[in-house]
């Protein structure tokens, strides 16, 4: 399940919303570098908080990543059956 970050949106809200087994945080570029810091740090325990029935990965995608690169990150981390925790930066 893909999640986007919006301006003023709960991470932890949303990803505890959600009872899919794979979870992917997309993060855009947002102006407010506090409420980015805030999601990068919330990746990791959130991902050990939803082990081990689901896995949860974010994309942060900075100003010229291409969405043909975001949607090949989003396939990859749902295909990667092992994988949780993990942040893809994607410029």
């Amino acid at each position: 399940m893909r999640l986007t970050l919006q301006p003023g949106d709960d991470i932890v809200a949303m990803v505890r919303g959600t009872d899919t087994e794979s979870v992917v945080v997309v993060v855009p570029p947002l102006a407010d570098g506090l409420a980015t810091a805030l999601a990068r740090a919330a990746i990791g325990p959130l991902a050990i908080e939803c082990a081990p029935h689901r896995r949860l990965n974010a994309v942060f995608v900075h100003e010229n990543a291409s969405a043909t690169n975001v949607d090949a990150a989003i396939v990859f981390l749902e295909q990667a059956r092992s994988t949780t925790g993990q942040i893809l930066d994607l410029a």
